[in-house]
């Protein structure tokens, strides 16, 4: 592992989840199912293959391991939206939502809650990751050789 490949990882990770919301607004838009990602758990897309393997290494940059909750969070949100908004079950949402209970939802009010919170997340995400970057660049090159830090 060296300085250049860790930078490159967290460089191409900001716009990968900035595509999340650039989805989330499509599914508020109507878009069509087939046409808009599916959504993957936070350890399956580029960033996380690379975080729960290589990134774990990083042990002594706490800014690092900080990310990984809003990695979640922002990969479960856009789940969230995605599957409210494609739900495949015979009920109405708004049964299966307040469990069981016949209460109308205003869905549409409800999912743009969830695209707010979805660009929130991300945002954060995406500056924590600055962050880490703006460390990782502050770092020797010599600091790298080993390839584990602790």
């Amino acid at each position: 592992m060296n300085k250049k490949h860790i930078l490159k990882n967290l460089q191409l990770a900001k716009p990968d989840h900035i595509e999340w919301i650039k989805q989330g607004h499509q599914l508020l838009k109507g878009a069509p199912q087939n046409s808009l990602k599916k959504p993957v758990q936070c350890t399956d897309c580029g960033f996380g293959k690379w975080y729960y393997d290589e990134g774990y290494k990083l042990v002594n940059i706490p800014l690092l391991k900080d990310i990984e909750a809003l990695h979640q969070e922002v990969h479960k949100t856009y789940t969230v939206l995605y599957y409210i908004t494609f739900d495949r079950r015979k009920k109405s949402r708004s049964t299966l939502i307040s469990g069981g209970v016949e209460v109308p939802v205003d869905e549409k009010a409800f999912r743009q809650k969830k695209l707010k919170q979805l660009e929130k997340k991300t945002i954060t995400l995406v500056r924590a990751l600055g962050d880490v970057e703006a460390k990782v660049q502050s770092m020797q090159d010599k600091d790298f050789e080993s390839g584990w830090f602790v």
